[in-house]
């Protein structure tokens, strides 16, 4: 008997050693194909990002609209209510505080604009205050319009691509940019949930709280996997596979295999141009001292629009709040985070008891939102300026030769 289990232990344990070398190698082969396909593909000028079909588009516009119209208007009829407040007065002092809100805006396109200029000069390209503006208001935009902010770096890349930046700095540029935007928030967060808590505490808003800190997580995942696939790629190539794997179980994944070698082709994509940068300290602390201040300046937006309705609060506060927020929200894949960003903040500050929340709410969405959209509507008009002069120009230069 004792014979018996001894010889049925060791097949089980002949099975999963054979198991686990089966799945070594076909690890080990999916590698190997990821890292000949990648490595062989020649360089080549990234394509326009593809456009969606135009009903579904015209069909998302719309939902999106009513979906902003639904949530300021569930926020309106509960703040008036309510007991009448007192009528807002403006002074002097409340004027001074929304052009606080409008410099927080200013910093954060001026930071934003360095760091692609600070690129452009370490890559030997070109350097132009008017391709690094263009780039990073233009990446704002398309992260605004787009769900879960996914157009910004695509699009950017294209941009700079289509203004005569090589194939790799058009690439390496967003992509860096990126990667440092979302190690700055971090930092911020990290911040937050060490001395922010009592400040969170405060509004007994605790769903919040706690989603926060998985959208901070949530923010790590992508520098992580790219940090590892530049130092261990085997590693990062396992990691994405256990997970693609966990979805093709559910039924989420309907292709693993093509999943796979697709994320971590992008991955090492994202490495080997994020190196051309990251590998000098020196610039690498220079960007990520932007992106913090860049994040910095963007959470800060709250405190200037709150007092200018005479809320009662601190700077620190309405900082910690607005960091719990945002990285809350960043879970909602709605472009621009809409619906939720709206709610989020008006359940938050109003629960302070501060005065004109609903007000405040609306400044700050247009400052560190619509603003882009804004911005972004204003380059294309100034860049369709530029090209029918350029036409003309070239037209009339024309005519003159013959």
């Amino acid at each position: 008997m004792a014979q018996r289990d001894k010889i049925r232990s060791e097949e089980k344990s002949k099975a999963r050693a054979e198991k686990k070398a089966e799945k070594k190698a076909e690890n080990e082969k999916l590698y190997q194909e990821v890292m000949s396909d990648y490595f062989e593909e020649a360089p080549s000028a990234p394509e326009k990002p593809k456009g969606k079909n135009k009903l579904v588009k015209r069909i998302g516009i719309i939902l999106f609209v009513l979906l902003n119209a639904a949530v300021i208007y569930f926020t309106a009829s509960s703040e008036f209510s309510k007991k009448a407040p007192p009528p807002i007065k403006f002074s002097f002092t409340n004027i001074l505080f929304l052009l606080g809100g409008i410099l927080c805006l200013i910093v954060v396109l001026g930071s934003e604009t360095l760091k692609y200029m600070i690129m452009m000069r370490h890559l030997g390209e070109k350097v132009s205050f008017r391709h690094a503006f263009s780039t990073a208001a233009l990446g704002k935009y398309y992260d605004c319009i787009t769900p879960s902010g996914a157009g910004g770096q695509p699009f950017q890349i294209y941009y700079l691509h289509s203004q005569g930046y090589s194939g790799g700095a058009a690439s390496a540029m967003p992509l860096s940019g990126f990667f440092t935007m979302q190690f700055g928030f971090v930092i911020l967060c990290l911040f937050a949930f060490i001395f922010g808590n009592s400040a969170m505490n405060a509004t007994g808003q605790t769903g919040i709280k706690i989603t926060a800190y998985f959208g901070a997580i949530a923010y790590t995942v992508v520098p992580v996997m790219i940090i590892i696939s530049g130092v261990a790629p085997k590693i990062a190539m396992r990691i994405v596979a256990f997970f693609v794997r966990i979805g093709a179980a559910l039924h989420i994944v309907k292709k693993p295999n093509h999943t796979i070698m697709k994320s971590v082709r992008s991955l090492n994509n994202y490495s080997v141009n994020i190196k051309r940068i990251t590998k000098d300290k020196g610039l690498l602390t220079k960007l990520l001292i932007l992106s913090t201040i860049f994040q910095l300046a963007m959470c800060s937006m709250p405190f200037f629009a709150v007092r200018t309705f005479d809320g009662d609060l601190n700077y620190f506060d309405a900082l910690f709040m607005c960091i719990f927020i945002q990285a809350a929200i960043s879970l909602i894949p709605t472009p621009g985070n809409a619906g939720a960003a709206e709610g989020s903040f008006y359940i938050v500050f109003s629960s302070l008891g501060t005065a004109g929340t609903f007000w405040a709410m609306l400044i700050w969405r247009f400052l560190c939102y619509y603003s882009f959209i804004v911005i972004g509507v204003l380059i294309y008009g100034f860049n369709a300026v530029v090209r029918l002069r350029e036409n003309h120009r070239a037209k009339k230069l024309s005519q003159e030769a013959e």
